[in-house]
């Protein structure tokens, strides 16, 4: 929204003059007094305002766009007489600041004092310094005479190293407006108000209000955080989209330049995907929904809002459409093998997703790209059963994973309950790693958009390390049977529900879920974070470990430990964990490599 400046005095900046003929294009010219510019003026510590509190008593490098309008130092304030008449638009009669640049997602606080001789409005905003003049922050204020103090956080929706801070004071009867310390200082990070980190949450309660597989559980996962990602990327323009890049336009008038709002995209964008794939939470999300506008930064403006919405809508829409056929809600019914080795019902229960190996992947090329070979080697259950490495994996299970076991030591019974989350009322395991997720990204203080990307990386190889070890599972010539059935004459294994009654989860064990997930989700860390070594306390939801805090010293162990847990619980074998790792690491390098690149 930047006026048009007159570069006839000799302390014009060169820079200034390079923006004339862009300016001029769009604003009527104008006899505009040039910036001179005396001793240079200092801005205070973390704030980008240059002589902000006039202390000095200069007005550099303040400006004014109209020579009817001056401007003085007055009692360490600055004095301003503007022009008027009131028929002339609020952008016709600036004062301005030149000199600083905003950084997109990086949130900021504008802080100054106002009053005025009558009482009169004055709008402030951040802006581009250039076509198509777009704003950051886009306020009005109420003056009186009385010096108030006003405040508006932001979080920028663009980046620009040639922003501008604007005070519009047209369309008023010409008055006497004074300011003073005037500040714009970036935020540290605060994960309180970040809305990806906020909708995560809001999905990992929706888990555990839900008994949901992890299948599921982790495709839509999937697809909220692309749509998130999408609508930031949207946004802000930094990065790559997973399925669309949604067009942002203005109506092209100096008054209505305003940004879409990152928080409100984000939000708009999350509430879509949640209430389209939950339809029965419908309120519940609705309830999420006004929270998250509470939280917003004090800066966002009802058109910004509505801007924002208009593109997480659309981002929510094209992710869901793809999503429409990718055979999710095939039911064919599982038919057992009937052989010995071959997977059985341990309690009764249908085969879980018996179909899910043929979902279409969010980005491997198909469900077995990554598959790996069978158990020990094995052509078929007969000649596993045979193999001597076979036999030697079943008894370390019966050793270790037995619910009265006497060799399984303490800190292994407390690193298979940890690592489980296998019972309703839980996250479940790809909420586990959510949650791992997030404390690293706090750990490492992540702002918006670096979350937005960790959180679509990571929900995307989550999604696929299913597809993929569903795939070995179902698919493959070898259904393997659990623990349970193998050594049978009453052998328990130590996984139980909530009453004490021992478990075992109701597809084959081969390849591990939880191993596949926990090597997907430590690929896309290492990957993002350039080291596996990020040492952080993971935590658990699981009943049977509540309160348990183990201290990683990195992703790959945190993934070890997550693997060797299920043979800790006496639901799988050591090929089962080994195999799951490899191809969940396959997995996670892969999308790490080919999607939502910076």
């Amino acid at each position: 929204m930047t006026p048009p400046i007159d570069t006839r005095r000799s302390g014009a900046a060169p820079r200034l003059r390079r923006l004339l003929s862009v300016v001029l294009a769009v604003v009527l010219a104008s006899t505009l007094p040039a910036l001179v510019r005396s001793a240079p003026a200092s801005a205070a510590a973390g704030n980008l305002i240059l002589n902000g509190s006039f202390d000095n008593g200069s007005t550099d490098p303040w400006w004014t766009r109209l020579a009817s309008t001056s401007t003085t130092v007055n009692a360490g304030q600055l004095r301003i007489r503007t022009s008027g008449p009131a028929t002339k638009p609020t952008w016709d009669d600036l004062v301005g600041h030149f000199e600083f640049g905003v950084t997109a997602g990086q949130p900021y606080r504008l802080q100054f004092d106002a009053n005025a001789d009558v009482g009169r409005t004055l709008r402030v905003s951040v802006s581009r310094v250039d076509t198509p003049f777009t704003s950051a922050v886009d306020q009005t204020v109420a003056l009186t005479s009385t010096m108030r103090r006003f405040t508006f956080d932001f979080t920028s929706p663009f980046g620009d190293p040639k922003a501008v801070l604007l005070f519009h004071l047209g369309a008023q009867a010409a008055s006497t407006v004074r300011l003073d310390n005037i500040s714009l200082t970036p935020l540290a990070i605060d994960p309180s108000t970040d809305p990806i980190l906020y909708w995560n949450g809001v999905l990992l309660d929706t888990y555990r209000a839900l008994d949901l597989p992890p299948t599921a559980s982790s495709r839509q996962a999937a697809i909220l955080h692309a749509a998130m990602h999408d609508a930031a990327v949207s946004v802000t323009g930094v990065g790559n989209p997973y399925r669309v890049r949604v067009p942002v336009s203005y109506p092209g008038t100096m008054d209505n330049v305003v940004a879409p709002s990152l928080h409100a995209a984000i939000d708009r964008a999350a509430v879509d995907v949640l209430t389209a794939l939950y339809p029965t939470r419908r309120t519940s999300f609705e309830t999420a929904h006004g929270i998250a506008v509470t939280r917003r930064p004090s800066g966002v403006n009802a058109a910004e809002a509505a801007r924002g919405d208009t593109v997480g809508a659309a981002a929510a829409a094209a992710n869901l459409q793809a999503r429409a056929n990718d055979g999710a809600d095939v039911t064919t019914a599982y038919r057992l093998d009937g052989v010995d080795g071959s997977w059985r019902p341990t309690d009764g229960k249908p085969a879980v997703s018996p179909n899910w190996g043929h979902v279409t992947p969010f980005a491997l090329t198909s469900g077995d790209q990554f598959r790996p070979g069978p158990p020990a080697g094995a052509t078929d259950y007969a000649d596993l059963l045979g193999r001597q490495e076979y036999r030697d994996q079943v008894q370390e299970v019966r050793d270790l994973g037995g619910r009265t076991s006497a060799l399984r030591t303490a800190d292994q019974t407390q690193i298979a309950f940890f690592w489980a989350n296998d019972l309703a009322g839980t996250y479940k395991p790809p909420g586990q790693l959510f949650a791992h997720t997030r404390i690293v990204a706090e750990q490492r203080k992540l702002g918006i958009l670096a979350n937005a990307r960790l959180f679509g990386l990571v929900a995307l190889a989550l999604a696929d390390a299913a597809i993929a070890a569903w795939d070995a599972k179902y698919l493959t010539d070898i259904d393997l049977w659990r623990p349970e059935s193998a050594i049978g004459n009453g052998w328990q294994p130590l996984s139980q529900d909530r009453d004490g009654v021992s478990f075992s989860p109701s597809f084959p064990a081969y390849i591990s879920g939880h191993a596949t997930f926990a090597g997907a989700w430590a690929a896309v860390l290492k990957g993002f974070f350039g080291t596996n070594s990020i040492a952080f306390d993971a935590t658990t939801d699981d009943p049977h470990a509540t309160g348990v805090v183990r201290r990683m010293s990195g992703f790959d162990e945190a993934a070890r430990e997550n693997a060797l847990s299920r043979i800790y619980l006496g639901v799988h074998y050591p090929f089962d964990a080994d195999a799951g790792i490899a191809t969940g690491t396959s997995v996670g390098a892969y999308v790490f490599a080919n999607r939502l690149r910076p």
